[in-house]
Order: C-alpha cells, then structure tokens, then sequence
C-alpha cells in the first residue's frame, strides 16, 4: 500500500446513507487498491464502518462541532495531502473541511430540483433506474464507468461479534430462528402501525427481536401485543444491533436505517415504505428483499418523511395490510 497516495472520502450522516455509501466505498477501493482511504463521518455513526475491509482510516467528529473546531480539523486534512476527496454528503459542513485541501475533489450533486418537483408538483423527472447507489457513482468521475454493476452494499461483523450477540440472545429466551423488527423510525409518518406489525407477527408465529432506541414507543407497544416478542429498543448499542441483525433470518421493517444496515449484512429484508421512495433515497437492493409501497398520486410526499400528511388518515402506509407483508414473507426464502 502506498501510504502517500491518500483519499478521503466524506459521509457524515445517517445511519441508512452511511450504509449505502459502502457501495461506492468498493468502487473507488477497486479503482485505486493501493491507495490509503480514510472515512470521515459524524461519531454517532463511526461504528457502523468499523473492521470495514475497505477503510484504512476512520475519522469522525462530533454531530454539534464549532466552528473553531472545524478549522482545526480542516487543518489537519489539509495536512495529509489527499489526492482525492470524494464528498458524498455536500453540506455546509462537508464543504468548509474539505473545500481546497485538494486539487481532485468530487461531490454529489443532489437532485433537489427534481425532489421539489416530485414533492411540491408530482411531476417525475427521474430516470427509471434512478436509486441512491446510483445516484453515489454517477458524482466519482472517470473512476465509474456507467454500464458497469454496481457494488452491493457491506458491512463487517467480527466472529466474536456474532457470537456475543448470540449469547445476548440465549439470555433474552431466542434459541431458534428468530425475525429482527425494525418498527421506529425518525418521522412517525414512516412508521407503520403497531396493531398491522401484531397482526403479523402473530399469523408468522415465529419469535421477533425488536431493535430501535429508547424513542420508539411502537417497541413497546408491539411487545406488550406479541408474546413472542423480545424488545431490545434503546437496549444496545449500535454494534451490538447490527450483531444481532447479522443472526438473524430475515429483517423487517421501515425505511430505515438498520433495515439498510440488515442488507448490508447479507439478510432478507422486508421493508414497508409509506412517505418516502427510491427517489428520496428508500428502498431495498437485495434482489430476494421486498418493498412493500402503495403507487398513490400523493407520494413520496418529503425527502425523509417528515410533512404531516394532509389526509385524515395515512393512506400509504394504511392501505399496506399484514397480509400482504406475510405474503411477501412466503414468497422469500423458507425459515
């Protein structure tokens, strides 16, 4: 490895993004293997990129960073003389830290004239084949060539790892096969609801380890209504719950990061996605995963699924039924 030949790449938030920003990852490792990386990201999400194969360096900085500090840090990049950076978030932030620090810098460009009028206008604009993946390799320059395939997404747990996760598991009662739940997300909007989750689980009958943080009161909620649930939300730490993903069978979930971080890790999802689409960035890989979405007029309705929804009731994520998840359950791979 050539130590003075470094590359920086940038991605500093959140948990789904900095998982799919892994596939580009490969792609600029296969075009320079000799060449020193290092991955800079925000330290709440610096575990997910531990032991990656592909990362030489991680760096991380606080979510909430002064400026003063900033600078210090953009001191320091400017010191290590990359001769690449590849930005793969383009914010304020990203680009006070690396702008100028080398002569080779690419950013994504995002399509937020196309989301505007996707959102505001329901006019789509994107290309067909348009996902987030796509969206990273099309801002790398000459390193990509457009008809090439797209590397899958990858995340790296230990053998230790695994194997704490499952003595974790064996305590909380889950000695077989068992699903890995997802319900939480950031906006309640994204969420499908508790009752449907129940409804499902009960008719799959198998045990459910349901992930989330501390927020998710639909953990809760799912937990008291199913008997075989064991809730883990706001129990772990990142690590460990990508550790318990990882011996899993299958994950369900929103749109959401874990659910992201699930694919990653080699499992099936099933993810539900009512506000959001592949235009905002949603959406599985996998070809044995399944989005279950509604084609209605009025969505995606928001970036991440935040706006409130103007209907007295959430149609998109509403008119999705349990059984249709227990179907696409069936019609993946048998337990």
């Amino acid at each position: 490895m050539k130590f003075d030949q470094k590359i920086l790449i940038v991605r500093f938030s959140s948990i789904g993004d900095i998982v799919q920003s892994t596939s580009p990852l490969k792609t600029i490792r296969n075009a320079f293997p000799d060449f020193r990386i290092t991955f800079l990201t925000l330290s709440s999400y610096a575990p997910l990129l531990e032991m990656h194969p592909d990362i030489d360096s991680l760096l991380f900085i606080k979510r909430k960073q002064s400026l003063k500090k900033l600078l210090e840090v953009r001191k320091y990049l400017l010191e290590q003389r990359f001769q690449f950076i590849y930005d793969l978030h383009n914010s304020i932030r990203s680009n006070i830290l690396t702008y100028g620090i080398s002569k080779k810098i690419y950013r994504i460009k995002k399509p937020r004239l196309k989301r505007f009028g996707l959102f505001f206008f329901h006019i789509n604009k994107f290309d067909k084949g348009f996902s987030s993946l796509r969206l990273f390799h099309d801002n790398l320059g000459s390193i990509w060539n457009d008809n090439a395939e797209i590397p899958p997404t990858y995340l790296k747990i230990s053998k230790f790892e695994k194997e704490q996760a499952h003595r974790v598991l064996i305590s909380q009662g889950v000695k077989s096969h068992f699903i890995a739940v997802v319900p939480g997300a950031a906006w309640n909007q994204k969420q499908w609801s508790s009752k449907n989750y129940i409804s499902t689980l009960n008719e799959l009958n198998l045990p459910a380890v349901i992930l989330g943080s501390k927020k998710d009161g639909i953990c809760n909620e799912i937990s008291l209504g199913y008997k075989k649930a064991i809730n883990l939300a706001g129990k772990t730490d990142l690590r460990l719950a990508i550790s318990i993903i990882s011996n899993a069978k299958k994950i369900l979930g929103s749109d959401t990061g874990l659910v992201h971080a699930g694919e990653a890790l080699g499992k099936t999802a099933i993810m539900i996605m009512g506000p959001t689409s592949k235009e905002t960035g949603g959406g599985t890989y996998k070809k044995k995963s399944t989005i279950l979405e509604k084609d209605l007029w009025c969505r995606p309705c928001s970036q991440n699924g935040k706006f409130p929804c103007y209907r007295s009731s959430q149609k998109c994520m509403d008119s999705i039924l349990p059984k249709d998840v227990v179907s696409a359950f069936l019609k993946s791979d048998k337990f």
